[in-house]
């Protein structure tokens, strides 16, 4: 037998084989054990709660701008009186038509975003605001525009978080965060990477729509838009909306925003820098026109991208919070008498 045959049967051999089918798994086990990270890891919940919070907030304000024309957008007597649905669409309206119905669900739908935004059983909430704004929206689609749209993802995909995630973590309030003498609350993080991932889409797939206008390739796609007064919401200067430079410089910028914002908010250095220039974006959209519920929504997926930390110093802000946490400190232990 040849020397080489010997080494190959050699028990030492088989150490240097086993040792080689572990450096071959070890990539494929690196890249599981991060995705696994990435997507379940435990994280403080602080970020978590504003997210949520703002999400309730946000839909408890629609349900109230709603209110004023609730009959006319969705009663049998209104602009709408038998819509069609669609094999997509569903909603409790395509079964209950009658005003009594109409008022009962938003009623629901406002319970439960308040029990959502204070925390009580998320579990049994967040599903039920789901159902009442996919109910609204679904029934009477011209009275909706992204904003809309993207706020009922929101909800869809909370409602999932509360239903498959563990009450105590789904329903931490924002005094749970800060209550003496408590272990530290953690939340599960895919909801904020489903947020992540979803504000991460919406902007090259907003660019590429722009792009097959022609407008957007000339630069005075702006201009159109602050030109359309009815469209208008508060004043805005003559000389930038009839200004063919001031015009190209807005439409090319808004190009390179939403093309560089998405890239940039995943860059640990960049994060703040593209948070603070996509929701400066947002507000001057906002400021100029009517875009609804657009800026709000968008704001609630900016929230993802926020640390614990900072999302912690946007909580303590709030005004309500702070003299409870004074409220809850515990009382000063009286030192022990010397002997």
């Amino acid at each position: 037998m040849c020397p080489r045959a010997l080494h190959r049967l050699s028990p030492l051999n088989e150490h240097v084989v086993i040792d080689r089918r572990r450096s071959l798994l070890a990539p494929p086990r690196r890249f599981f054990a991060a995705w696994g990270q990435f997507w379940l890891a435990p994280m403080r919940a602080s970020t978590y709660v504003l997210m949520r919070s703002a999400l309730a907030l946000t839909v408890i304000v629609w349900l109230v701008m709603v209110l004023p024309d609730l009959f006319a957008f969705y009663s049998e007597s209104g602009v709408r009186p038998n819509p069609v649905y669609s094999d997509y669409r569903y909603g409790l309206f395509q079964w209950f038509q009658s005003d009594t119905a109409i008022v009962v669900v938003l009623v629901m739908t406002l319970v439960a975003a308040c029990a959502v935004l204070s925390g009580n059983l998320v579990r049994l909430f967040g599903p039920l605001m789901w159902l009442g704004m996919m109910s609204f929206q679904l029934d009477n689609l011209s009275v909706l525009n992204a904003g809309d749209e993207l706020l009922r993802v929101w909800c869809a995909y909370f409602a999932i978080f509360a239903v498959v995630t563990p009450n105590s973590a789904s329903s931490i309030s924002v005094r749970d965060l800060y209550r003496p003498n408590r272990d530290e609350a953690l939340a599960p993080v895919w909801l904020l990477r489903m947020a992540q991932i979803q504000i991460t889409l919406i902007y090259p797939a907003s660019v590429i729509a722009k792009l097959d206008g022609g407008t957007w390739q000339d630069g005075t796609a702006a201009l159109y838009a602050l030109q359309v007064r009815d469209f208008q919401r508060l004043w805005v200067p003559e000389s930038l909306t009839d200004n063919l430079a001031v015009g190209r410089v807005l439409t090319y910028l808004t190009l390179a925003i939403e093309i560089a914002v998405p890239v940039l908010l995943w860059i640990p250095r960049t994060r703040r820098f593209a948070i603070v220039v996509g929701m400066g974006m947002h507000l001057g959209f906002d400021y100029a026109m009517r875009l609804g519920f657009f800026v709000w929504s968008m704001a609630i997926g900016y929230c993802a991208f926020l640390t614990p930390r900072e999302a912690d110093w946007i909580l303590r802000k709030l005004p309500w919070i702070e003299p409870a946490l004074e409220l809850e400190q515990p009382d000063p232990v009286a030192p022990m008498a010397t002997m």
